[in-house]
């Protein structure tokens, strides 16, 4: 090899080392900047607190750094530890006969815990559950009720992490570089703002006798607040939160921002129509049913519509009434529909309602169960006020 060979390899070579150093020292320097803001503003950690951190293998470098933090604000820590495999051997492989095994000492655990800060556990979500009949997942919802039960009366405090890998980014039709951006900017965005706006939101909804939500597409359907909570996750856990005795004033996540609620349920009626969705990652287009006092009637799907049938059909109860509504505030995210699949719950404007399951967030559907549907560019009315128009917050 020549001289002038050798020298460009090793000029190469170097290049490669300082940026992939760079690159390693950039993610540690954001970790460590997220770990404070977690600790400081999220959680709220004081000293003696019991601190619980979970997360997958792929997440370690951020829970260690969330660790660190919270010892040195005086938290006694915990890290629980999970893989891929391990996750999808439980879907899939388990015998039946144990997923009704209920996990009674999770829900013991967390009456001593003052705060559960939460990872995901899998780095490919897709290949967790592919495959696996639904009724696996049923069965083993029906088995950890005995956890969400005893959450509004437990001390906990959760903040719930989102961490971007590239499997998501495909799950999502985006490459990764754009999906991560964006999460890591979602993180980033001005917390106060959004608690700003999400607090005139919760003035507006509160108490609201007709709320109206329309789309281009032709959704059109009305529904009334009445007395129900109204909760906003604003990434922020005051001190006052951490009193609540509603799970969900105690909990945020991140990337943050996020008004939602139960509305009454029996009060919905009039149509959903929702060109584009997804049904265990796999499309499900051209969407379209009623609400006819609060239940789902007249279900249609142009692709996807087996899929749909067989994620509702192990559950019981009340899965096709109405859940949840969700009205996005974070700046930072935004729908991508042309060139992806991404409609962030978070993204400002952005409109998502369910059905189903909605004890927790003050309603009547008890059971496990239930199906979301974004309503892109929609129009929100509350008693004849816009608080969303085209998609855009107007507040």
């Amino acid at each position: 090899m020549s001289k002038v060979r050798v020298l460009l390899c090793a000029t190469a070579l170097s290049g490669a080392i300082v940026g992939t150093l760079s690159s390693a020292f950039a993610q540690e320097e954001r970790n460590d900047q997220l770990a404070r803001t977690v600790v400081s503003t999220s959680a709220t950690i004081k000293p003696g607190d019991v601190v619980v951190i979970s997360g997958g293998r792929h997440t370690i470098p951020l829970m260690e750094a969330v660790a660190i933090e919270a010892q040195k604000a005086g938290g006694m820590v915990t890290m629980f530890l999970t893989t891929d495999r391990v996750v999808r051997s439980f879907n899939a492989d388990v015998p039946e006969k144990y997923l009704d095994q209920a996990p009674r000492f999770l829900a013991e655990w967390l009456k001593h815990v003052d705060v559960f800060i939460g990872l995901p556990n899998v780095e490919d979500p897709q290949a967790s559950i592919a495959g696996v009949p639904e009724a696996r997942f049923a069965k083993a919802a029906k088995a950890g009720e005995v956890v969400s039960n005893i959450l509004n009366a437990s001390p906990v405090r959760g903040v719930f992490i989102g961490y971007p890998s590239s499997q998501e980014a495909a799950a999502n039709r985006l490459d990764f570089a754009t999906y991560e951006k964006m999460h890591w900017d979602g993180i980033a965005a001005d917390y106060n703002q959004i608690s700003e706006k999400g607090k005139t939101l919760r003035n507006a909804l509160k108490g609201a006798k007709s709320v109206r939500i329309t789309s281009p597409n032709g959704t059109d359907f009305t529904f009334s607040v009445g007395n129900r909570p109204i909760f906003v996750d604003d990434g922020i856990i005051t001190p006052e939160k951490a009193k609540s005795k509603l799970i969900f004033v105690r909990t945020v996540t991140l990337p943050t921002g996020q008004v939602f609620f139960a509305p009454i349920e029996t009060s919905a009626n009039g149509k959903v129509v929702v060109p584009k969705n997804q049904c265990r990652y796999a499309p499900l287009t051209e969407t379209s049913f009623e609400f006819k006092n609060g239940k789902m009637e007249n279900f249609k799907a142009k692709d996807g519509l087996d899929c749909f049938n067989e994620t509702m059909t192990p559950y019981s109860g009340p899965k096709d009434i109405l859940g949840f509504v969700s009205i996005g505030l974070n700046p930072a995210l935004k729908v991508i529909e042309d060139g992806g699949d991404y409609r962030p719950g978070n993204a400002a404007g952005m409109v998502w309602i369910g059905t189903g399951q909605n004890e927790l967030y003050g309603g009547n559907n008890k059971p496990p169960g239930g199906f979301g549907f974004p309503i892109v560019k929609s129009t929100v009315q509350v008693d004849g006020k816009t608080v969303v128009k085209d998609g855009e917050l107007t507040l």
